[in-house]
Protein backbone atom coordinates (compact mmCIF):
# COMPACT_ATOMS: atom_id res chain seq x y z
CA UNK A 1 0.00 0.00 0.00
CA UNK A 2 1.27 3.32 -0.96
CA UNK A 3 1.62 5.34 2.13
CA UNK A 4 2.32 8.79 0.52
CA UNK A 5 -1.21 9.37 -1.16
CA UNK A 6 -2.78 13.08 -0.93
CA UNK A 7 -6.69 13.19 -0.25
CA UNK A 8 -8.34 16.28 -2.40
CA UNK A 9 -11.63 16.84 -1.16
CA UNK A 10 -14.07 19.06 -3.46
CA UNK A 11 -16.92 20.12 -1.50
CA UNK A 12 -19.28 23.23 -1.55
CA UNK A 13 -20.43 22.30 1.86
CA UNK A 14 -18.02 23.15 4.19
CA UNK A 15 -19.60 20.32 6.99
CA UNK A 16 -19.07 17.61 5.03
CA UNK A 17 -15.91 18.59 4.18
CA UNK A 18 -14.41 19.11 8.13
CA UNK A 19 -16.45 15.66 8.86
CA UNK A 20 -14.39 14.02 5.76
CA UNK A 21 -11.61 15.34 6.95
CA UNK A 22 -11.76 13.79 10.68
CA UNK A 23 -12.89 10.60 9.06
CA UNK A 24 -9.07 10.58 7.55
CA UNK A 25 -6.80 12.30 9.27
CA UNK A 26 -5.64 9.15 11.57
CA UNK A 27 -5.00 6.73 8.25
CA UNK A 28 -1.28 6.17 8.21
CA UNK A 29 -1.35 6.04 4.59
CA UNK A 30 -2.68 9.17 3.82
CA UNK A 31 -0.38 11.65 3.86
CA UNK A 32 -2.06 14.80 3.30
CA UNK A 33 -5.48 16.22 3.12
CA UNK A 34 -6.41 19.38 1.10
CA UNK A 35 -10.27 20.47 1.32
CA UNK A 36 -11.51 22.81 -1.47
CA UNK A 37 -14.76 24.80 -1.91
CA UNK A 38 -13.48 26.09 -5.54
CA UNK A 39 -13.34 23.14 -8.26
CA UNK A 40 -11.26 24.72 -10.02
CA UNK A 41 -8.64 25.81 -7.69
CA UNK A 42 -8.63 22.08 -6.28
CA UNK A 43 -7.92 20.52 -10.05
CA UNK A 44 -4.86 22.88 -10.19
CA UNK A 45 -3.22 21.66 -7.18
CA UNK A 46 -4.48 18.04 -8.28
CA UNK A 47 -2.81 17.98 -11.02
CA UNK A 48 0.78 18.90 -9.38
CA UNK A 49 -0.17 16.21 -7.12
CA UNK A 50 1.81 12.91 -7.79
CA UNK A 51 -0.93 10.11 -5.83
CA UNK A 52 -3.67 11.99 -5.61
CA UNK A 53 -6.99 10.26 -4.35
CA UNK A 54 -10.21 12.92 -5.14
CA UNK A 55 -13.29 12.99 -3.33
CA UNK A 56 -15.58 14.90 -5.04
CA UNK A 57 -19.49 15.81 -4.75
CA UNK A 58 -21.64 16.81 -7.30
CA UNK A 59 -24.90 17.43 -5.10
CA UNK A 60 -25.07 20.70 -6.35
CA UNK A 61 -25.43 21.49 -9.93
CA UNK A 62 -22.19 23.41 -11.11
CA UNK A 63 -21.45 25.27 -14.24
CA UNK A 64 -17.69 24.21 -13.42
CA UNK A 65 -18.48 20.71 -12.36
CA UNK A 66 -18.01 19.08 -16.29
CA UNK A 67 -15.10 20.22 -16.96
CA UNK A 68 -13.37 19.36 -13.80
CA UNK A 69 -14.58 15.95 -13.87
CA UNK A 70 -13.52 15.60 -17.56
CA UNK A 71 -9.89 17.21 -16.67
CA UNK A 72 -9.57 15.11 -13.56
CA UNK A 73 -9.94 11.57 -15.76
CA UNK A 74 -6.59 12.52 -16.92
CA UNK A 75 -4.84 13.13 -13.60
CA UNK A 76 -6.02 10.19 -12.09
CA UNK A 77 -8.34 7.08 -11.66
CA UNK A 78 -8.71 7.31 -8.23
CA UNK A 79 -11.72 9.03 -8.24
CA UNK A 80 -14.25 8.88 -5.51
CA UNK A 81 -17.98 10.87 -6.27
CA UNK A 82 -20.59 11.61 -3.53
CA UNK A 83 -23.90 12.81 -3.82
CA UNK A 84 -26.89 12.82 -1.53
CA UNK A 85 -29.04 11.46 -4.88
CA UNK A 86 -27.85 7.82 -5.20
CA UNK A 87 -30.58 6.99 -7.85
CA UNK A 88 -28.99 4.87 -10.79
CA UNK A 89 -28.99 7.91 -13.19
CA UNK A 90 -26.35 9.74 -10.37
CA UNK A 91 -24.57 6.54 -10.10
CA UNK A 92 -24.02 6.18 -13.94
CA UNK A 93 -23.08 9.78 -13.92
CA UNK A 94 -20.62 9.48 -11.70
CA UNK A 95 -19.27 6.12 -13.21
CA UNK A 96 -19.15 8.39 -16.42
CA UNK A 97 -16.92 11.41 -14.73
CA UNK A 98 -14.21 8.33 -13.79
CA UNK A 99 -15.61 7.57 -10.61
CA UNK A 100 -14.02 4.65 -9.16
CA UNK A 101 -16.47 4.40 -6.02
CA UNK A 102 -19.85 6.13 -5.44
CA UNK A 103 -20.65 6.91 -2.29
CA UNK A 104 -24.34 8.16 -1.05
CA UNK A 105 -24.41 11.60 1.10
CA UNK A 106 -23.94 11.18 4.19
CA UNK A 107 -20.83 9.21 3.88
CA UNK A 108 -20.26 6.78 6.24
CA UNK A 109 -16.87 6.33 8.21
CA UNK A 110 -16.37 2.84 7.44
CA UNK A 111 -17.23 2.81 4.28
CA UNK A 112 -15.09 5.20 3.16
CA UNK A 113 -12.07 4.18 4.83
CA UNK A 114 -12.28 0.79 3.26
CA UNK A 115 -12.76 2.97 -0.16
CA UNK A 116 -9.67 4.81 0.41
CA UNK A 117 -8.00 1.74 1.64
CA UNK A 118 -8.76 0.39 -1.56
CA UNK A 119 -7.39 2.98 -3.75
CA UNK A 120 -4.38 3.83 -1.92
CA UNK A 121 -3.08 -0.30 -2.13
CA UNK A 122 -3.92 0.12 -6.66
CA UNK A 123 -0.61 0.48 -8.04
CA UNK A 124 -0.48 2.38 -11.10
CA UNK A 125 -0.76 -0.43 -13.19
CA UNK A 126 -3.65 -1.86 -12.12
CA UNK A 127 -5.67 0.94 -12.29
CA UNK A 128 -7.78 0.68 -15.16
CA UNK A 129 -9.11 -2.37 -13.86
CA UNK A 130 -12.19 -1.67 -15.88
CA UNK A 131 -11.04 -1.08 -19.07
CA UNK A 132 -12.50 -2.80 -22.09
CA UNK A 133 -11.31 -4.84 -25.26
CA UNK A 134 -13.58 -3.65 -28.27
CA UNK A 135 -12.36 -6.32 -31.41
CA UNK A 136 -14.20 -4.89 -34.64
CA UNK A 137 -14.49 -8.24 -36.84
CA UNK A 138 -15.52 -9.85 -39.80
CA UNK A 139 -15.25 -13.08 -41.46
CA UNK A 140 -14.96 -11.36 -44.87
CA UNK A 141 -13.05 -8.80 -45.77
CA UNK A 142 -14.12 -5.59 -47.68
CA UNK A 143 -16.63 -4.71 -45.45
CA UNK A 144 -15.09 -1.88 -43.75
CA UNK A 145 -14.01 -2.94 -40.50
CA UNK A 146 -11.22 -0.52 -40.75
CA UNK A 147 -13.24 2.41 -41.01
CA UNK A 148 -15.42 1.24 -38.19
CA UNK A 149 -12.70 0.49 -36.16
CA UNK A 150 -10.82 4.12 -36.62
CA UNK A 151 -13.77 6.41 -36.33
CA UNK A 152 -15.47 4.17 -33.31
CA UNK A 153 -12.05 4.45 -31.67
CA UNK A 154 -11.53 8.20 -32.86
CA UNK A 155 -15.22 9.07 -31.16
CA UNK A 156 -14.49 7.21 -28.33
CA UNK A 157 -11.56 9.43 -27.13
CA UNK A 158 -13.52 12.63 -28.04
CA UNK A 159 -17.15 11.81 -26.03
CA UNK A 160 -15.38 9.92 -22.89
CA UNK A 161 -12.13 12.27 -22.53
CA UNK A 162 -10.45 9.25 -21.36
CA UNK A 163 -7.31 7.40 -23.48
CA UNK A 164 -8.41 5.21 -26.00
CA UNK A 165 -6.32 2.52 -27.81
CA UNK A 166 -6.78 1.93 -31.38
CA UNK A 167 -4.49 -1.23 -32.30
CA UNK A 168 -3.95 -2.77 -35.61
CA UNK A 169 -3.37 -6.34 -35.34
CA UNK A 170 -4.09 -7.41 -39.20
CA UNK A 171 -0.30 -8.09 -38.71
CA UNK A 172 -0.19 -8.65 -42.67
CA UNK A 173 -2.04 -6.17 -44.24
CA UNK A 174 -3.01 -3.64 -41.88
CA UNK A 175 -4.32 -0.21 -42.85
CA UNK A 176 -4.57 2.40 -40.07
CA UNK A 177 -1.57 4.15 -40.18
CA UNK A 178 -2.21 4.68 -43.79
CA UNK A 179 -5.95 5.67 -43.22
CA UNK A 180 -4.53 8.16 -40.92
CA UNK A 181 -1.36 9.49 -42.33
CA UNK A 182 0.84 8.25 -39.58
CA UNK A 183 4.36 6.67 -39.99
CA UNK A 184 4.81 6.25 -36.47
CA UNK A 185 8.25 5.34 -34.91
CA UNK A 186 7.38 2.19 -33.13
CA UNK A 187 4.55 -0.95 -34.42
CA UNK A 188 2.98 -3.78 -32.30
CA UNK A 189 6.07 -5.98 -33.24
CA UNK A 190 8.83 -3.88 -31.42
CA UNK A 191 6.07 -3.05 -28.38
CA UNK A 192 5.05 -7.15 -28.38
CA UNK A 193 9.11 -7.88 -27.99
CA UNK A 194 10.07 -5.13 -25.30
CA UNK A 195 7.05 -6.79 -23.13
CA UNK A 196 7.45 -10.17 -23.43
CA UNK A 197 11.77 -10.07 -23.05
CA UNK A 198 11.31 -7.63 -20.36
CA UNK A 199 13.45 -4.85 -21.48
CA UNK A 200 11.22 -2.00 -20.89
CA UNK A 201 7.14 -1.76 -19.92
CA UNK A 202 4.61 -0.94 -22.40
CA UNK A 203 3.83 2.56 -21.98
CA UNK A 204 2.08 5.70 -23.86
CA UNK A 205 5.63 6.91 -25.37
CA UNK A 206 5.15 2.99 -27.54
CA UNK A 207 2.00 4.61 -29.36
CA UNK A 208 1.40 7.58 -31.97
CA UNK A 209 -0.84 10.10 -30.47
CA UNK A 210 -3.43 11.48 -33.11
CA UNK A 211 -2.93 14.85 -32.85
CA UNK A 212 -4.74 16.85 -30.09
CA UNK A 213 -6.63 14.05 -28.91
CA UNK A 214 -6.93 11.42 -26.55
CA UNK A 215 -6.30 8.41 -29.18
CA UNK A 216 -3.13 6.47 -29.13
CA UNK A 217 -2.35 4.34 -31.80
CA UNK A 218 -0.45 1.52 -32.49
CA UNK A 219 0.45 0.26 -35.55
CA UNK A 220 0.75 -2.96 -37.58
CA UNK A 221 4.26 -4.38 -38.04
CA UNK A 222 6.57 -2.46 -40.22
CA UNK A 223 7.38 -6.28 -42.49
CA UNK A 224 4.85 -8.75 -43.47
CA UNK A 225 7.60 -11.44 -42.00
CA UNK A 226 7.73 -10.17 -38.74
CA UNK A 227 3.90 -10.87 -37.99
CA UNK A 228 4.74 -14.72 -38.32
CA UNK A 229 6.65 -14.42 -35.06
CA UNK A 230 3.88 -13.07 -32.85
CA UNK A 231 2.63 -15.94 -30.70
CA UNK A 232 -0.84 -16.05 -29.19
CA UNK A 233 0.73 -16.02 -25.49
CA UNK A 234 2.30 -12.54 -26.66
CA UNK A 235 -1.37 -11.39 -27.61
CA UNK A 236 -2.44 -12.64 -23.87
CA UNK A 237 0.29 -10.17 -22.49
CA UNK A 238 -0.40 -7.71 -24.86
CA UNK A 239 -4.02 -6.76 -23.73
CA UNK A 240 -3.25 -7.44 -20.37
CA UNK A 241 -0.29 -4.46 -20.26
CA UNK A 242 -2.65 -2.43 -22.86
CA UNK A 243 -5.44 -2.64 -19.81
CA UNK A 244 -3.08 -1.24 -17.04
CA UNK A 245 -2.73 1.78 -19.54
CA UNK A 246 -6.27 2.21 -21.49
CA UNK A 247 -9.54 2.31 -20.42
CA UNK A 248 -11.31 1.46 -24.16
CA UNK A 249 -9.21 -0.57 -26.39
CA UNK A 250 -10.33 -0.51 -30.05
CA UNK A 251 -8.75 -3.24 -31.90
CA UNK A 252 -8.73 -3.68 -35.92
CA UNK A 253 -7.88 -7.26 -36.73
CA UNK A 254 -7.99 -9.79 -39.85
CA UNK A 255 -11.02 -11.73 -41.22
CA UNK A 256 -8.64 -14.82 -40.86
CA UNK A 257 -9.72 -17.83 -38.33
CA UNK A 258 -6.63 -19.45 -37.10
CA UNK A 259 -5.04 -19.80 -33.75
CA UNK A 260 -3.85 -16.26 -33.27
CA UNK A 261 -7.25 -14.79 -34.62
CA UNK A 262 -9.10 -16.88 -31.74
CA UNK A 263 -7.21 -15.54 -29.27
CA UNK A 264 -7.70 -12.13 -30.08
CA UNK A 265 -11.76 -12.77 -30.05
CA UNK A 266 -11.05 -15.13 -26.99
CA UNK A 267 -9.53 -12.57 -25.04
CA UNK A 268 -11.82 -9.44 -26.00
CA UNK A 269 -14.54 -8.27 -24.17
CA UNK A 270 -16.77 -6.90 -26.62
CA UNK A 271 -16.87 -8.24 -30.25
CA UNK A 272 -18.27 -5.51 -33.10
CA UNK A 273 -18.71 -8.39 -35.63
CA UNK A 274 -19.97 -6.61 -38.91
CA UNK A 275 -21.43 -7.39 -42.17
CA UNK A 276 -23.62 -5.81 -44.73
CA UNK A 277 -26.65 -5.99 -46.13
CA UNK A 278 -26.41 -8.65 -48.89
CA UNK A 279 -27.10 -12.66 -48.71
CA UNK A 280 -23.32 -13.69 -49.13
CA UNK A 281 -22.06 -11.59 -46.10
CA UNK A 282 -25.42 -12.93 -43.64
CA UNK A 283 -24.41 -16.25 -44.83
CA UNK A 284 -20.75 -16.05 -43.85
CA UNK A 285 -22.14 -13.96 -40.51
CA UNK A 286 -24.27 -17.11 -40.29
CA UNK A 287 -21.35 -19.10 -39.98
CA UNK A 288 -19.10 -17.15 -37.65
CA UNK A 289 -21.88 -16.71 -35.37
CA UNK A 290 -21.94 -20.50 -35.35
CA UNK A 291 -18.26 -20.63 -34.17
CA UNK A 292 -18.70 -18.35 -31.46
CA UNK A 293 -21.88 -19.88 -29.96
CA UNK A 294 -19.56 -22.91 -30.12
CA UNK A 295 -16.57 -21.10 -28.35
CA UNK A 296 -19.57 -20.44 -25.63
CA UNK A 297 -19.20 -16.70 -25.74
CA UNK A 298 -21.80 -15.26 -23.49
CA UNK A 299 -24.63 -13.69 -25.40
CA UNK A 300 -23.50 -9.97 -24.17
CA UNK A 301 -19.85 -10.23 -25.58
CA UNK A 302 -20.66 -10.06 -29.49
CA UNK A 303 -22.27 -7.12 -30.71
CA UNK A 304 -23.79 -7.20 -34.48
CA UNK A 305 -22.71 -4.11 -36.62
CA UNK A 306 -24.91 -3.24 -40.38
CA UNK A 307 -22.54 -1.74 -42.24
CA UNK A 308 -23.51 1.04 -45.01
CA UNK A 309 -26.96 0.25 -44.56
CA UNK A 310 -29.56 2.01 -46.68
CA UNK A 311 -33.38 2.34 -45.52
CA UNK A 312 -34.34 1.16 -49.40
CA UNK A 313 -32.87 -1.75 -48.97
CA UNK A 314 -34.77 -4.91 -49.99
CA UNK A 315 -33.12 -6.47 -47.32
CA UNK A 316 -34.53 -4.95 -43.60
CA UNK A 317 -32.81 -4.98 -40.00
CA UNK A 318 -35.78 -7.30 -39.45
CA UNK A 319 -34.75 -9.99 -42.31
CA UNK A 320 -31.48 -9.73 -40.56
CA UNK A 321 -31.95 -10.16 -37.15
CA UNK A 322 -34.80 -13.07 -38.17
CA UNK A 323 -32.15 -14.89 -39.97
CA UNK A 324 -29.10 -14.42 -37.52
CA UNK A 325 -31.38 -14.66 -34.16
CA UNK A 326 -29.53 -11.62 -32.75
CA UNK A 327 -30.41 -7.74 -32.44
CA UNK A 328 -28.35 -5.45 -34.94
CA UNK A 329 -26.33 -3.18 -32.15
CA UNK A 330 -26.03 -0.62 -34.08
CA UNK A 331 -26.14 0.54 -38.01
CA UNK A 332 -24.21 2.60 -39.95
CA UNK A 333 -25.49 4.50 -42.99
CA UNK A 334 -24.02 4.47 -46.39
CA UNK A 335 -22.14 7.12 -47.34
CA UNK A 336 -19.23 6.12 -49.70
CA UNK A 337 -17.94 10.12 -50.55
CA UNK A 338 -17.79 11.32 -47.20
CA UNK A 339 -15.64 7.92 -46.21
CA UNK A 340 -13.42 8.11 -49.36
CA UNK A 341 -12.63 11.87 -48.57
CA UNK A 342 -11.77 10.98 -45.25
CA UNK A 343 -9.08 8.65 -46.35
CA UNK A 344 -7.74 9.75 -48.99
CA UNK A 345 -6.66 12.90 -46.92
CA UNK A 346 -5.93 10.57 -44.30
CA UNK A 347 -8.19 11.57 -41.46
CA UNK A 348 -11.07 10.51 -39.62
CA UNK A 349 -14.59 10.79 -40.49
CA UNK A 350 -15.83 13.70 -37.72
CA UNK A 351 -12.91 15.77 -39.52
CA UNK A 352 -14.38 15.70 -43.10
CA UNK A 353 -18.20 16.17 -42.17
CA UNK A 354 -19.17 15.96 -38.55
CA UNK A 355 -22.62 16.58 -39.21
CA UNK A 356 -22.76 14.48 -41.42
CA UNK A 357 -25.33 11.05 -41.54
CA UNK A 358 -22.41 8.75 -41.15
CA UNK A 359 -20.31 11.60 -39.02
CA UNK A 360 -23.56 11.91 -36.68
CA UNK A 361 -23.88 7.77 -36.65
CA UNK A 362 -20.26 7.69 -35.21
CA UNK A 363 -20.76 9.81 -32.66
CA UNK A 364 -23.78 8.26 -31.35
CA UNK A 365 -22.23 5.17 -31.69
CA UNK A 366 -19.34 5.94 -29.42
CA UNK A 367 -21.74 7.17 -26.75
CA UNK A 368 -23.94 4.28 -26.85
CA UNK A 369 -20.75 1.46 -26.72
CA UNK A 370 -19.82 4.18 -23.56
CA UNK A 371 -23.12 4.14 -21.61
CA UNK A 372 -23.56 0.49 -21.80
CA UNK A 373 -20.14 -0.20 -20.49
CA UNK A 374 -20.94 2.25 -17.99
CA UNK A 375 -24.68 0.69 -17.48
CA UNK A 376 -23.01 -2.98 -17.38
CA UNK A 377 -20.70 -1.50 -14.57
CA UNK A 378 -23.75 -0.02 -13.00
CA UNK A 379 -25.37 -3.49 -12.74
CA UNK A 380 -22.13 -5.18 -11.06
CA UNK A 381 -22.39 -1.97 -8.29
CA UNK A 382 -25.92 -3.03 -7.55
CA UNK A 383 -25.19 -6.44 -7.35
Amino acid sequence: MQNNSTVFVLDKNEQSREIIKSFVSDLEFINEIKLYEDYKKGYEDIKQASSPIVIMDISEELPELQEVAENLKLCTSKIIITSVNYSTNTIIRALRMGAKEFLPKPVLKDDLIRVLTMLASIAPEEENSQSKIITVYSNKGGIGKTTIAINLASELARVTKDKVALVDLNLQLGDISTFLNLNPPFDVNYVIQRLIDKEEQIFIKGFEKYKDTSLYILSDPSYIEQSGSITPQQITELFKALKKVFPYIVIDMSSSIDPLSLKILDASDWILFTTIVNIPAIRNAQRCLNLFHSRKYPPQKVKIIVNRYMENDEIKIEDIENTLGETVYWKIPNNYFTIMEAINKGVSIAEINPESNIGSSFRDFASKVSDDIIEQAVLQYRI
